[in-house]
């Protein structure tokens, strides 16, 4: 009889085997330790001629084993014979052997070498001396002068490249943010809230990366509380920042790190000892300047001259007098006032930040728990910022094989945006526009519909729990993987009540709610290897990693809505609403599942630290992508040259030349562009036919299966220096970025049955220059440390190609006319207006059409030419007839300007004397052109005198009056005429003026107490504080500030203002 052969069990029994095998070579691999050789405690103190150094690493055979507590202490668990090393940064790496000893006493020095520092790349450390790519890191101490909602506006003029502009002062909102210029000429939106589509840089904290493009970016662009999730983080927990900006830097972070990366690394344990430390600081917000307003019966003058010297007859004029009540009845109490509208709106605030930080542990096992709170009052009424944190990391590391980090953070943020959107507040901006003859809001007269800025029930929560767990093992000498794995949960809700006694004796209510889900998991295989030469030195090095990615994301937002609610105390469902069309009971308001995988590696060898050659290549395959896009390939390749390092440098390096360096680099990186609506369409409920639901596809925007992803391709050319002992180090880069592929509308015929469809036809190219420099103005023999540190960024940016491939293409802005122009080799995004050549001081001044015998004049919106009230006359701006038609329409459109900035830069100066501290930021930019619609705003109040808007001075302009005048302004009076020759409108150079500007940011002083008398109540180290932010700006700008202006480069005059903070500073240290 033969025997059957069960195959199931052979390979069970196979598999058995193998499972045994694995475990054993895990188990022996794990117990190497157990060797012959005993291991004893060595202990002892790292100092300098300061006293004990804290954080100095502790490394054996290039492993860290542990650092120094506060104090400089150490204790490490060391083979009998081990050769340690002990590095800081700013310091020479001493070696010492532990052969016969157990107490140890390290003295270092002052290393003048800035190569040492420690920056990370791909998720791997390296020194800066080996690093080929493009970044600049920041250390958390330098963060902390100003409490800030979010760290990112710290690093305002810190760092060459990286442009930050504060175009908004709400409480809790960012402002914009770009790395290298622009990377996107997509414009939403119309009139002052046109935005361009948001390019903010990556950002990784902690190894995690956190997208800052999606749904928080700019809350005022999308739904929902508008929280930027790096807003959740406390600036007394960072440990360090560092900006990658070039490919080289950027590559094996992928598509999401197109627009350049910012690392954020928060605070470990450090210490044998529990180190406890407050910081809290109280902070005053002040309102800046506003604007001058006529009040009372200086107004009413003014109207009533406008009317009598405007109006056809006298007597027409005085019956448009009669018959308008606010301004001919003057007797009556209601429309006799003289109310100061600001007043009710901008406020001064009292403010608090406070955070504890607990902290401990030593190489085997340390852990940090750090407990925040931030409330900001905004300076208008009804906003405001609050943020409850509590961050927990820890790590445990028994032995040199084995490492665990874990985290947990969870963050509330709640803000207010009153009757606004975080950028613009467009209720107290219609409210503050009143006139002043209106009484002070009330309930019960006309001007109740402004007290909906100051009483909108506005809530806006956001919630952040994430957690990540890290291991890493040496499976063999020199080869450690590393697995790491992230899970964050993010919900915000916005609950948005207008009572019925502003709103038409009918409440309203909106209720809007999200979730979102990521998963991220990484998982990183490196190997290092030295060659070392006869002398025993590592000669030939290198260093191998390969990495997968996975990131996962849902996201889903509901929202209900009920309008004309019959009572204020009902706010929950559908119940009691008399306009059941234009509610909302739990309408799916936005969902999206997204999916990403990703493949990388990467290549290093150098040659005795002269010279690097660094490669790395990344797959990326993304759901938002087309499905003919495929996997998006980012290669990178960088060399570095250590000129500092070369021995025929010998001589010159022991007496001036700390180091020299040069760098190259090439790298391209993908960009997914849209959304899978893009790709694949929208899909809509169309009602019922013949009794049956129908589904159709919407018929707004077409969709594009072959949407192909963004291409970022950079060049970087960078020189390092240091001389003089460190005295003096710079930095000096020039780069070339090209984008091509770019994401954008492009409109259709009708007789698609789309209106518009998104292509990725468009491309840019900027081309930069970057330097940096800091210096020590004293010697280093000095008691005192005075440091200046200035950097600058110049940028242009040219249009390479456009859909179609058409030279130009012009968008056109309904709302004010201000069109952009896209020009193929002119900058991405010039102004398309009228040009102003002043006024026409008499009649005969206008030109006269030879061939017709008549005036220029203006063609009407309807593309008429109108009546008489169309020629142009004296007191009308002169405007350029570019075509000689001797018609003012769209043919007379010009290129103007250019909205976005060339200059960027900043200063930074640092001075200390023993226990004192000064420290002064400013920041500037040159040659951006902006668009002052809050002053064309200001001279339109005029075109009608019997409406009741508020009015501003404007008799500082030179304004047109009496014939033969030569004015710079037009005749604002002449309301008749103003809406057809339109002597103020928005799109014309009139109200384009130079942006420039210089902005102290903040003079901050700081005095630590003498540690003698702080030792009595058990404090190790008291620091007492006071900073004045944004100090002062100087600007040839007529307007309130160049920097709070949109993306784009229009001011308008609903913005919320940046306010100057007075602040005390308390830290203490047990």
């Amino acid at each position: 009889m033969i025997n059957k052969i069960n195959l199931k069990e052979i390979n069970l029994s196979k598999m058995r085997y193998i499972y045994i095998f694995a475990f054993l070579c895990l188990f022996l691999g794990m117990n190497q330790e157990l060797k012959a050789q005993t291991k004893k405690t060595v202990t002892g103190t790292v100092s300098d001629n300061q006293g004990g150094i804290p954080n100095v690493n502790i490394l054996q055979d290039r492993k860290a084993i542990g650092v120094t507590d506060s104090e400089g202490q150490f204790s490490v668990s060391v083979l009998d014979n081990a050769v340690l090393e002990f590095s800081y940064i700013g310091y020479k790496t001493v070696k010492v052997s532990v052969a016969g000893k157990t107490k140890l006493s390290i003295k270092l020095e002052n290393d003048n070498n800035n190569l040492k520092e420690i920056t990370i790349s791909g998720y791997v450390n390296k020194t800066k001396e080996t690093s080929v790519g493009s970044s600049v890191k920041i250390s958390g101490k330098d963060l902390q002068a100003v409490p800030v909602a979010s760290i990112t506006d710290m690093l305002q003029g810190k760092v060459a490249g990286l442009n930050i502009q504060q175009n908004t002062g709400s409480p809790g909102m960012r402002g914009s943010m770009a790395i290298r210029g622009l990377s996107s000429t997509s414009i939403t939106g119309s009139g002052n809230q046109a935005y361009l589509q948001p390019t903010s840089p990556l950002f990784v904290v902690d190894g995690v990366p956190i997208d800052d493009n999606q749904n928080f970016s700019y809350g005022f662009q999308s739904a929902g509380p508008g929280v930027s999730p790096i807003s959740l983080i406390p600036q007394q927990d960072v440990e360090s920042i560092e900006v990658l900006k070039d490919a080289s830097a950027t590559a094996l972070y992928g598509s999401r790190g197109a627009y350049g990366v910012i690392l954020i690394t928060t605070k470990r344990g450090n210490s044998k000892i529990p180190v406890v430390t407050y910081n809290g600081q109280f902070f005053v917000s002040a309102v800046p300047k506003l604007r001058s307003v006529i009040g009372g019966i200086d107004e009413r003058d003014l109207r009533i001259a406008q009317i009598l010297s405007s109006d056809t007859s006298y007597y027409h004029a005085l019956g448009l007098i009669n018959g308008t009540s606010f301004i001919a009845d003057s007797l009556n109490a209601y429309y006799n006032n003289s109310t100061d509208w600001q007043s009710y709106f901008y406020r001064t605030t009292y403010n608090q930040t406070h955070n504890l930080n607990i902290s401990g542990g030593d190489q085997a096992f340390n852990y940090k728990v750090n407990l925040g709170y931030y409330d900001q009052k905004g300076i208008q009424e009804n906003t405001g910022f609050n943020r409850s944190n509590l961050r927990m990391n820890m790590q445990y590391m028994p032995n040199q094989k084995f490492k665990l980090y874990a985290t947990i953070n969870g963050a509330l943020g709640k803000q207010q945006k009153g009757s606004g959107n975080g950028l613009f507040n467009t209720g107290i901006a219609t409210g503050g526009a009143s006139s002043s003859l209106l009484p002070s809001p009330s309930q019960y007269s006309a001007t109740n519909s402004v007290l909906g800025a100051v009483t909108t029930d506005n809530d806006n929560k956001t919630v952040d729990l994430n957690s990540t767990i890290e291991i890493k093992y040496e499976i063999l000498k020199n080869l450690s993987i590393t697995s790491n794995f992230n899970y964050t949960f993010f919900t915000g809700t916005e609950d948005n009540f207008l009572p019925a006694s502003i709103n038409g004796d009918r409440s309203s209510l909106y209720a809007y709610n999200s979730v979102k889900n990521v998963v991220y998991n990484r998982n990183l295989l490196q190997y290092v290897y030295a060659i070392k030469d006869n002398k025993g030195e590592d000669a030939h090095n290198f260093l191998a990693y390969v990495f997968n990615e996975t990131n996962a994301a849902n996201f889903k937002a509901d929202v209900i809505k009920n309008n004309k609610v019959v009572n204020d105390y009902l706010r929950g469902p559908i119940v009691g609403v008399d306009d059941y069309e234009t509610s909302l009971g739990g309408t799916l308001d936005n969902f999206y599942q997204t999916r990403s995988v990703a493949f990388a590696g990467s290549f290093q060898y150098n040659y005795k630290r002269r010279y690097i050659l660094d490669a790395t290549y990344r797959l990326d395959g993304n759901s938002s992508n087309g499905p003919d896009a495929g996997y998006t390939k980012s290669p990178s390749i960088g060399v570095r040259w250590n000129i500092g390092n070369e021995p025929f440098l010998a001589k010159q390096a022991e007496k001036w030349l700390d180091y020299a360096s040069i760098r190259l680099t090439y790298g391209t990186v993908l960009q997914p562009s849209g959304d899978v609506y893009d790709v694949y369409g929208k899909y809509l409920s169309l009602g019922n036919y013949n009794g049956s639901q129908t589904v159709g596809i919407s018929n707004g925007r077409a969709p594009n299966t072959n949407l192909q992803p963004a291409k970022n391709t950079t060049y970087n050319f960078a020189f390092d220096f240091g001389i003089l002992k460190n005295r003096i180090f710079g930095t000096f880069e020039a780069y070339y970025k090209q984008t091509d592929n770019l994401f954008d509308k492009k409109p259709l015929a009708n007789i698609n049955g789309f209106s518009e469809i998104t292509t990725n036809e468009e491309a840019i190219v900027n081309i930069g220059y970057e330097a940096s420099l800091t210096g020590s103005l004293l010697p280093n023999s000095s008691k005192a440390r005075f440091t200046v540190s200035v950097n600058g960024a110049i940028n242009h940016d040219y249009l390479a190609a456009l859909p179609n491939g058409v030279r130009q293409f012009i968008y056109v802005d309904p709302a004010t006319g201000q069109s952009i122009l896209k020009r193929v080799g002119s900058n991405a995004l010039a102004n398309f207006i009228y040009n102003t050549k002043g006024v026409y001081a008499n009649n005969g001044d206008v030109p006269v059409d030879p061939l017709t015998g008549l005036r220029y004049r203006a063609r009407n919106s309807d593309g008429s030419l109108g009546g008489v009230l169309n020629y142009f006359k004296a007191g009308d701006p002169r405007y350029t007839d570019l075509n000689g038609d001797y018609i003012l329409d769209a043919s007379d459109l010009v290129d103007a300007g250019n909205s976005q900035i060339r200059f960027s830069g900043g200063v930074t100066l640092d001075f200390r004397y023993k226990n004192f501290s000064v420290q002064v930021q400013g920041t500037g930019i040159l040659g951006r052109d902006i668009l002052n619609n809050a002053l064309a705003s200001q001279f339109q109040a005029f075109n009608n005198p019997l409406a009741l808007n508020g009015l501003v001075p404007i008799t500082e302009y030179d304004i047109w009056k009496n014939a033969g005048q030569n004015a710079t302004y037009p005749n604002p009076y002449d309301y008749l005429r103003s809406g057809i020759v339109n002597p103020y409108r928005f799109a014309q150079t009139l109200f384009q003026e130079d942006g420039s500007y210089f902005k102290l940011n903040y003079i901050s002083l700081g005095y630590t107490l003498n540690q003698k008398f702080t030792s009595r109540y058990g404090m190790n180290r008291v620091v007492l504080g006071g900073t004045v932010n944004n100090v002062f700006m100087i600007t040839n700008y007529s307007g309130p500030n160049p920097e709070n202006v949109t993306a784009l480069g229009r001011d308008y005059s609903g913005g919320y203002p940046n306010p100057r903070t007075f602040i005390l500073n308390l830290n203490i240290e047990f």
